[in-house]
């Protein structure tokens, strides 16, 4: 059943925007209504395009839909032109060049289902304050879950409409039902075809939560950040310092051994600087050294809108930079400090 459901769709796509070289683009729960909205919106005006799932992140999104790649650009154009004109009145102001969208094919029906719950997934990961049935920016609340609404669009004031859409008239069928400010995702996303793609309630859930190894083969693709809790990521340390160091607890580690450890964690498993030395007890000025890279020349020029106001000149014999970039989250900073050859 899951697969010929799979099989009776058009092409399958995750879309996603580079959340490493994007600025801020959500600061507060009215950027995260207003993007909510936005996306009701634009999905609205194509009805060719079919999404089954998306995640709405501080400055970054990610989107699993079904649908021609011309509509899909069609509608990408559409919510970064919309956006940016919200963005030009906020305190973020300009939407960053960066925040282009690129698109990965799906084509399986594995894939399809490790895409949805690597989506779903997304909020939880970076928000140790939710689960991945509570995050409310996105789909992921709604899949195997009755969330209940009462509220619909025709019970808002027009006053009311114009604050949630920024616009006299949003063109989207009264009968929407909305929920904190924001039309419901399955007013206008076919989550009920996602689910479908699953066999039941309970692989979707396990899938949730015991497949690291696809959410690690995905960031890697995406080029995404952290996807593990630390939770999850305490629970592979363990296994991990048992196989590789032969002892039980981390106490028993040396400092060098501890920052063997992270860099593994950084570069296999993509963590966070934040998150390892959450998870090692590692001081702020250890975990700083964790990432010590070289890049090439295209590759300073790609970054370098990203690190432009943050760069620092050493002695020009010493033929470096060292360039110290923050990566900015909804309630935390993270510092990296690399040294890049140029």
């Amino acid at each position: 059943m899951c697969e010929a459901t799979f099989l009776s769709g058009c092409c399958w796509w995750h879309l996603y925007t580079p959340g490493n070289l994007t600025s801020l683009l959500f600061a507060d729960d009215d950027d995260y209504r207003f993007a909510m909205n936005l996306t009701a919106r634009c999905i609205a005006e194509f009805p060719a395009l079919k999404v089954v799932a998306f995640e709405i992140m501080s400055n970054h999104l990610h989107i699993v839909l079904c649908g021609d790649k011309n509509i899909i650009n069609e509608f990408f154009t559409l919510y970064r032109k919309r956006l940016k004109r919200y963005l030009s009145k906020k305190v973020q102001g300009r939407l960053s060049n960066q925040f282009q969208m690129s698109l990965k094919p799906i084509n399986d029906l594995k894939a399809l289902r490790e895409a949805i719950v690597y989506v779903n997934r997304n909020g939880y990961v970076v928000n140790p304050s939710h689960t991945p049935f509570s995050y409310p920016w996105g789909t992921g609340r709604y899949y195997f879950n009755d969330v209940p609404i009462t509220k619909r669009l025709s019970d808002v004031p027009d006053i009311g409409l114009r604050k949630m859409f920024r616009s006299r008239n949003p063109h989207l069928p009264v009968g929407f039902r909305i929920i904190n400010g924001h039309i419901a995702p399955t007013e206008y996303c076919a989550i009920k075809l996602g689910m479908a793609m699953f066999r039941n309630a309970h692989q979707y859930f396990y899938m949730v939560s015991k497949n690291i190894e696809a959410y690690e083969k995905l960031a890697t693709e995406l080029d995404d950040g952290e996807f593990l809790t630390d939770s999850e990521l305490f629970s592979l340390v363990v296994r991990i310092v048992k196989s590789s160091y032969n002892t039980d607890s981390l106490r028993n580690l040396t400092q060098s051994q501890k920052l063997d450890l992270a860099r593994k964690l950084r570069s296999e498993y993509r963590s966070s600087n934040g998150q390892i030395r959450r998870i090692l007890g590692l001081s702020d000025s250890r975990s700083t050294r964790l990432t010590r890279c070289s890049l090439s020349a295209p590759q300073m020029t790609q970054y370098k809108p990203y690190f432009s106001d943050r760069l620092t000149s050493v002695p020009a014999k010493l033929n470096k930079w060292i360039i110290g970039y923050h990566c900015f989250e909804r309630t935390k900073e993270i510092s990296v400090t690399d040294n890049i050859n140029i």
